[in-house]
């Protein structure tokens, strides 16, 4: 009977503390919601400058050297029935 009051009052004193915690963390979210924390000034003023990819067009394939250089020998060998 004893152990039973103890388990009880522990459910309890747990469940108070879970709603306690909730409402801890409304508030703090609450806080940082309508109160947000004071920026630096030198943080708030800088922007970073966006750069330009460079892009060589010697890199660049056309897509009839891609053909020409494939080799499809290995494909003769494919077996299309397993990809069902």
């Amino acid at each position: 009977m004893l152990l039973k009051k103890i388990i009880g009052i522990l459910i309890i004193v747990l469940n108070i503390a879970g709603l306690g915690f909730i409402l801890y963390m409304t508030g703090m979210m609450l806080k940082n919601k309508f109160f947000p924390g004071k920026q630096l000034v030198a943080v708030k003023d800088t922007r970073q400058q966006k750069k330009k990819p460079a892009i060589a067009n010697d890199d660049v394939i056309e897509d009839d050297d891609l053909l020409k250089n494939m080799d499809l020998s290995d494909l003769d060998n494919l077996n299309l029935d397993d990809f069902d």
